[in-house]
């Protein structure tokens, strides 16, 4: 008789402290938050919510609108990057280190609520969701970009889980990029719901190389690399990760672009 060890989550901030997100950020998705800044219609003035912040990739672009904003993650070293290039960029930004699904911020606090492909992975949706709702005041805005489970990252990330064990151990960050799993995380609290399919296109010379790099500077990716190093999969999985880069390849036969899929979710409160 054999059994299995059930997979262990790792902590976020370690998964996010590994590698180099600021680097991904700017490479694959440089322009990602301020097209979230866009759709949420931030506004000078604005007391505004970044959400599971990352490097600022949007809170910063909300602060250069004239917003007054406040960023949240729970990875130190991502907040004191977040601080440096908005001091960079010459805007004030309140960085506050927290956990999104228990958000330490008063009840009614924002006009816009946003998060960029992060708020997905928190392990709790519910609580997730409904803390996003509570510090967003009447009338305001939730504005939430999320990988999609048929695009290109949604199918790198399901590859990894499953190759790692960690598919079917809990709830799935894609599941946010579902438009029925949106409207049963916030339909009945809302006043109303808009979601559309967008994507950016991420670059790199060939689809080995873009999974190479990803493998490197990519938290969640490069964890799984180490771990299947180890037990001598990652071979393996870095051959199917290649395939789903080449089938999702948009470029123009001379560079690499692989094309990602992304839900927009916009609610009204």
């Amino acid at each position: 008789m054999s059994t299995s060890t059930p997979h262990k989550r790792p902590a976020p901030a370690e998964v996010w402290s590994a590698g180099d997100y600021a680097d991904v950020c700017d490479r694959m998705i440089p322009r990602l938050g301020e097209r979230l800044v866009e759709l949420a219609g931030v506004r000078p003035g604005q007391a505004v919510l970044d959400v599971a912040t990352g490097t600022g990739n949007a809170a910063v672009p909300a602060a250069l609108a004239g917003a007054r904003v406040t960023g949240l993650d729970i990875t130190p070293a991502l907040l004191e990057t977040a601080a440096e290039r908005a001091a960079a960029a010459g805007v004030n930004v309140t960085w506050v280190q927290g956990d999104a699904q228990a958000l330490p911020l008063p009840d009614a606090s924002f006009d816009r609520v946003m998060s960029c492909v992060g708020v997905q992975f928190c392990a709790d949706h519910h609580a997730a969701a409904a803390e996003l709702l509570r510090v967003c005041r009447p009338g305001g805005r939730v504005a939430l970009i999320a990988w999609t489970p048929e695009g290109f990252i949604g199918q790198i990330l399901a590859a990894t889980a499953k190759a790692t064990g960690a598919a079917g151990s809990g709830p799935s960050p894609l599941d946010w990029g579902r438009e029925s799993a949106v409207r049963d995380l916030f339909g009945a609290h809302v006043a109303n719901t808009v979601l559309e399919r967008e994507h950016v296109d991420m670059p790199a010379p060939s689809p080995a190389a873009w999974v190479d790099y990803m493998a490197s500077a990519y938290g969640p990716l490069l964890r799984a690399r180490l771990a299947l190093e180890q037990r001598g999969t990652w071979a393996t999985l870095r051959d199917r990760l290649i395939e789903i880069a080449a089938a999702h390849d948009a470029g123009d036969g001379g560079r690499f672009a692989g094309r990602a899929e992304y839900l927009v979710v916009l609610l009204e409160r």
